[in-house]
């Protein structure tokens, strides 16, 4: 869907119209002067498709609990898109334009994060952090600083392992992979799920159109920062980037394992799809299908599945994978009056707030067992409970999180994709894809110097 200023500009007279203009300065002076009235605040986010069995939206169910904690404040839900989190921030980025959005957003990944707090999208929270007396890095473990300051928290953090269909690995004879498996072994069950023919055929393997997984590998071997050293120079050289992208195209074009990666971007095929209507046997994915997992009213299915962990790449280490996190943030034309209020708030929901929904915890001390096992409930059919907790409490778990150098990351991040792709299409050869990635990469370094 084509999304124009036009069109972002009625959306915001309608979130103007329902929130009183949240986010903007108030027409009414005596508006925050009103102590004893309840305080609005907005809050902006995309529908993950989170109904929970009352039929509410997850973030609707949260804000009636954060009722009991703050009667005083009113919190409305602003659901911005209905289908995906590209589409949300494609009409968030829109609406900043107009110097209007909310009081608290939710932002999908830190990636996306660092590089609208470049852009000036939100509200610093340090000084709330120092009033609060806390040290943001004692307690969560996901990062926020840029330049010197913070501007979110996290939310439900994921770590990523491989989805297996339980049914197709049984009927191939194969064991649930272990901590150490290699992507040559995640290679060989992928061959070996793999079976039928046309519209009927069944891959071993899928991976999603998102860039990170064009450099999914190199989770496993390159912390941080996969382009950018910590000096500030070049990573592009690194052997993994060919090695990787030889990997995925492999999968497809020899083994003929994995799903065609035209058909995955020409028809938007959905990761969360292909595994539960039974079109693939395996994806590496994130502790958040969970939720798909368990939840077989929403997302129609009749077969459990287990998480294995994620395999070891080349010269990689077990217990070494890729991390997530969602953000809340305050938004940066909120008033002072609000911004403390929302900070509150999202300082709740990362927190208290998750655990009292059943999410996963974002702070150091939350305890995940126990909200994965309620989460669960009696649904232990549905997924391997035990394969989660082995990946989680692996005493080998290493979170590889990007958080260095993120403007360079996101710039030099679409010319690999974009390079990446050309060669997975049969466009380009590997060498002539290497070689455009280090010199566009590089040009990019130079530029920033």
């Amino acid at each position: 869907m084509k999304i124009t200023l036009l069109a972002a500009l009625s959306v915001l007279a309608m979130l103007m119209a329902s929130a009183c203009g949240a986010g903007a300065i108030p027409t009414d002076p005596a508006e925050s002067a009103q102590a004893d009235a309840p305080l609005e605040i907005t809050f902006l986010n995309y529908s993950k498709a989170d109904v929970v069995p009352n039929g509410k939206n997850l973030f609707d169910n949260m804000i009636d609990q954060y009722k009991l904690v703050e009667p005083n404040v009113i919190i409305k839900n602003e659901i911005f898109a209905e289908k995906t989190s590209v589409e949300f921030l494609t009409k968030l980025d829109m609406l900043q334009l107009t110097g209007v959005t909310a009081d608290v957003i939710h932002i999908p990944s830190y990636r996306e994060y660092a590089l609208r707090v470049r852009q000036g999208f939100f509200y610093p929270i340090s000084e709330f952090v120092q009033a609060e007396g806390i040290n943001y890095d004692s307690v969560y473990s996901y990062p926020s600083e840029i330049d010197g300051e913070y501007y979110g928290v996290p939310f439900e953090p994921g770590i990523y392992g491989v989805l297996i269909n339980k049914d197709m690995l049984d009927a191939a004879g194969l064991p649930l992979p272990k901590e150490g498996w290699t992507w040559d072994d995640y290679a060989d069950y992928a061959k070996k799920m793999t079976k039928g023919s046309g519209t009927n055929k069944v891959y071993g393997s899928f991976m999603h159109s998102w860039n990170e997984f064009k450099r999914e590998g190199l989770f496993n071997v390159v912390m941080d920062n996969p382009y950018v050293k910590p000096d500030g120079s070049s990573n592009l050289d690194s052997k993994y980037f060919g090695e990787w992208l030889q990997y995925m195209y492999d999968l497809e074009n020899k083994d003929k394992s994995q799903w065609p990666y035209s058909e995955v971007i020409a028809s938007s095929l959905h990761y969360r799809d292909m595994f539960v209507q039974g079109k693939t046997a395996m994806i590496p994915i994130g502790t958040w299908m969970v939720d798909i997992c368990i939840n077989p009213e929403a997302y129609p299915h009749d077969f459990p599945a287990a998480f294995a962990p994620f395999p070891v790449f080349s010269d990689g280490k077990p217990g070494v994978t890729q991390g997530s996190a969602s953000y809340f943030v305050v938004g940066a034309n909120t008033t002072s009056e609000k911004a403390k209020a929302a900070y509150d708030f999202i300082r709740w929901l990362s927190g208290d707030g998750a655990v009292a929904s059943n999410r996963f915890p974002a702070t150091r001390d939350g305890d995940l067992i126990s909200v994965l096992k309620a989460k669960v409930g009696d649904r232990t059919n549905m997924i391997d409970v035990q394969s989660v907790i082995d990946m989680w409490t692996s005493p080998n778990l290493v979170v590889n999180i990007i958080g260095r150098d993120s403007t360079l990351f996101s710039e030099i991040d679409a010319v690999y994709n974009a390079e990446a792709e050309l060669f997975l299409l049969g466009s380009q050869d590997l060498e002539t894809t290497l070689k455009n990635i280090r010199e566009k990469g590089q040009a990019i370094i130079d530029s920033a110097r």
